[in-house]
Order: C-alpha cells, then sequence, then structure tokens
C-alpha cells in the first residue's frame, strides 16, 4: 500500500517592511520551511507553505496574534492580510523554481539550482541544489550568514556537524570547503532525502553523511565545527551540550533568529563554558559565533 504524499497549504501575508521579520520568524515557528519575500512598491509579499495537518487552523491563529503583537510593539503591519491556498506536493517543490536562482553567496562561493546551468569561473566552489521540501537554498539571510562563516571558518580536514541541516546546503559547503568528515543530521525524513540527494548531486558522499536525528548527532569524538540554522530557542536547548562536543579551539556557528536575540543566545553560549566571537547580522537576521577555549585557557 502506497504512503499519501503529504500536503500542503500556501499561506500568503502581505505586509509592511518593518514587519518582514518578525512575520518571517512567526511563519518558521509554527513549521515553515522555508520563507519568499518578494518586495512590491511599499509592501512585501511574505509567502510560506505549512503542512495541512489537523494543527494548520491554530499555525494561522498563532500568526494573526504574532501580526497584532508586531503592531502592539511599534511596527508598521501594514495591510496584515493572510491569504491561504492548498497546493499538492508537485506544485509546492515547482513553486521555489520562480524564486531560486544562482546566487554569489561569498567570494568563490556560488549556489547553483540543479534545473539552470551555470559554467564556474576559475577557483569558484559551486554548489548545486534541489531544496524539494526542505528549507536551504542561500536565498534566506541566514543561510547567507551561515555559508559566510563557513568560508571564514572551515579549514581542511575538519570534522563539521550540521544540525537541522535542511537541504544539506551547509554540510556540503563545509564538504566543499575542505572538510573531510560532515555529519548532517534533521529530524524532518523530507528534510534528510532531500539532503542525501543533494549530497550525491554534488558528489559529496564519502565526506558527508545525512541521519535522521533530533538536535545532535550521536557522539564518537568532538568536531572542529558544529553549524545550525534554527531557532534561537533551539540553540539555547543545546547549548549545554555543547562544549564536550567540540574539540578544543572548536566553533559553534548558529543563526535562524532575529538581532533582538543575539543577548539571550550569547548569555546561553557563555553559561555553557564557551567564549563569544563577534556576532554578524543582515537584513535583521543574525548570526552569533562561539568557540572552545583551547587546553589550558
Amino acid at each position: 500500500m502506497e504512503t499519501a504524499e503529504p500536503q500542503y497549504t500556501e499561506v500568503t501575508i502581505l505586509v509592511h517592511p518593518e514587519a518582514v521579520e518578525g512575520v518571517s520568524e512567526a511563519l518558521f515557528s509554527v513549521g515553515a520551511t522555508g520563507v519568499v519575500e518578494e518586495r512590491l512598491a511599499l509592501q512585501v509579499r511574505v509567502t510560506a507553505y505549512l503542512l495541512a495537518d489537523g494543527n494548520l487552523e491554530q499555525h494561522i491563529k498563532t500568526i494573526r496574534h504574532r501580526l497584532s503583537a508586531l503592531e502592539r510593539e511599534g511596527l508598521r503591519l501594514g495591510p496584515g492580510t493572510i491569504t491561504q491556498r492548498p497546493v499538492a506536493p508537485q506544485v509546492w517543490s515547482e513553486l521555489w523554481k520562480e524564486h531560486f536562482k544562482v546566487q554569489h553567496v561569498a567570494p568563490g562561493l556560488v549556489i547553483a539550482p540543479s534545473w539552470e546551468e551555470y559554467q564556474p569561473e576559475a577557483g569558484e566552489c559551486v554548489v548545486v541544489l534541489d531544496p524539494g521540501a526542505a528549507f536551504g537554498t542561500g536565498g534566506h539571510a541566514t543561510t547567507r550568514l551561515c555559508l559566510r562563516l563557513l568560508v571564514a571558518y572551515v579549514k581542511p580536514g575538519d570534522r563539521v556537524a550540521d544540525v537541522g541541516c535542511g537541504s544539506g546546503i551547509l554540510a556540503i559547503t563545509a564538504a566543499m570547503l575542505g572538510a573531510r568528515e560532515v555529519i548532517a543530521t534533521d529530524n524532518d525524513p523530507g528534510a534528510v532525502m532531500a539532503a542525501r540527494q543533494n549530497v550525491r548531486r554534488n558528489r559529496v558522499e564519502e565526506e558527508v553523511k545525512v541521519v535522521e536525528a533530533d538536535l545532535f548527532p550521536e557522539l564518537h569524538r568532538p568536531f572542529d565545527l558544529i553549524v545550525c540554522n534554527i531557532l534561537a530557542e533551539e540553540v539555547i536547548r543545546m547549548a549545554a551540550n555543547l562544549r564536550p562536543r567540540l574539540a578544543p579551539g572548536g566553533r559553534f556557528i548558529c543563526s535562524g533568529f532575529q538581532a533582538a536575540s543575539v543577548a539571550t543566545v550569547e548569555d546561553a553560549l557563555v553559561k555553557a563554558g564557551l567564549r563569544m566571537v563577534s556576532p554578524t547580522g543582515e537584513e535583521g537576521w543574525a548570526a552569533c559565533v562561539a568557540m572552545r577555549p583551547a587546553v589550558g585557557r
């Protein structure tokens, strides 16, 4: 007996640019695997895809409450209209193609969709991607921040973990930058399948292993670098267990949250025995880097 494919609902919210970050964060918090922002003349159309399950009505209520909270916080909400329409799984994946183009994310790093031809220039590292039903195309600020930090910190021979890997974009990039072993985890079976397909597509099967897990992979030996692009609450939840999973001098890169959450995230990481490096940000979103002190420090 064949298993029915999951059904999705397209949720579109029309808001003022000031409210985009808060709306995007609300969508991620109720299970959106990606958000598309379309800039109009005076407003932004924010679109996401949610599973059409028994929780959908409650998710919409949560989003409406967040919109009201943003207005109470003094942000200009704009129309704030929410529209919904059911989409078939095949349509869901095709809709992303309209927004996913070749991206030059960092010097020497290019993210290219699998359905477009791209001729790399000398020395470019090209990650070919089909996100399927998983978040992570490089189009969102949090993914770009993580990619740039990987370019800055991954060293040849590193052992890397990508927690909440989505499409596998960060794990694959780490491997292409020279990591000898990358363990990528996600608790969504659809994301695990998409990530494995992208690993094969980029011919890094020898370096990257994708496993279904909640947060950390099973610990055999510590990592030189751990990266995650997830909500601030999840970073805080994993903070207490980070230090033993990082090698001395190892770094932890995290994003997926707004700049307003940086202080709370940094506080949890410092309490876990890590030393903070200056945060970075883009479009109101933030990324933090923490380091386990080397032996004797």
